[in-house]
């Protein structure tokens, strides 16, 4: 009989497993650039909305170039040699040559998107996302902070600041919020940070993100 409820207690938890590993690879963060900028342009309520689909068209092709497209490739390039471990970057240590290059990319897609005049709100998000970037970096030289708490809650403070001014949107940051909590249990339960470490990396995409869009 004990046999049979350890079995089914395995079973539980290798299920939860499974679930914490999808919600790691959908809610990764190299994918957060994109829903960001989906959200501003498509379902923020903001004058941006209204921009034609073309011009929305380009500015998804930067983001998605040089925040997804060149930091995916990267990522790739290291695995194939050996130089990280897998897609998470789960070792601290091989962290920061590839964080470093990606805050690179990131730069590059904010200084095109500044050459070209885009709406300041999508150069808002860029830059805060290029800051917590190298930021994150720099942590990482240390400390192994939760790449995965910046990236959603960097999504959840941009929500947050632009439902101040548009207080339509706050069912959506209450579902921001509660993503960013399920994110969090995932990381945890598979062990891939400690609390302290997921809610630092809250508190820096959180606050630096909220802050570059309510206060700058």
């Amino acid at each position: 009989m004990k046999a049979v409820r350890f079995r089914d207690y395995q079973a539980k938890m290798k299920n939860g497993d499974s679930l914490s590993n999808v919600l790691s690879l959908v809610f990764h963060p190299l994918w957060m650039p994109v829903l960001g900028t989906l959200f501003i342009l498509f379902w923020s309520g903001m004058y941006i909305t209204l921009l034609p689909i073309e011009a929305k068209r380009i500015i998804l092709l930067i983001v998605g170039l040089c925040m997804v497209g060149l930091p995916v490739a990267l990522l790739l390039f290291y695995w194939m040699y050996h130089w990280v471990s897998n897609f998470y970057i789960s070792k601290r240590r091989e962290r920061i040559l590839p964080l470093i290059c990606t805050a690179i990319f990131y730069y590059i897609a904010y200084r095109t998107l500044h050459n070209m005049h885009t709406p300041f709100i999508i150069q808002k998000f860029v830059l805060a996302s290029t800051v917590a970037v190298f930021l994150t970096s720099f942590i990482s030289i240390f400390w192994k902070i939760s790449l995965h708490g910046v990236g959603i809650s960097g999504v959840t403070g941009m929500v947050a600041a632009l439902t101040t001014m548009s207080p339509m949107l706050l069912p959506v940051l209450l579902m921001f919020i509660i993503l960013t909590g399920v994110v969090g249990y995932a990381r945890i339960r598979l062990n891939a940070h400690t609390s302290a470490q997921y809610y630092a990396g809250v508190l820096l995409g959180f606050g630096l993100m909220f802050g570059m869009f309510f206060i700058i």
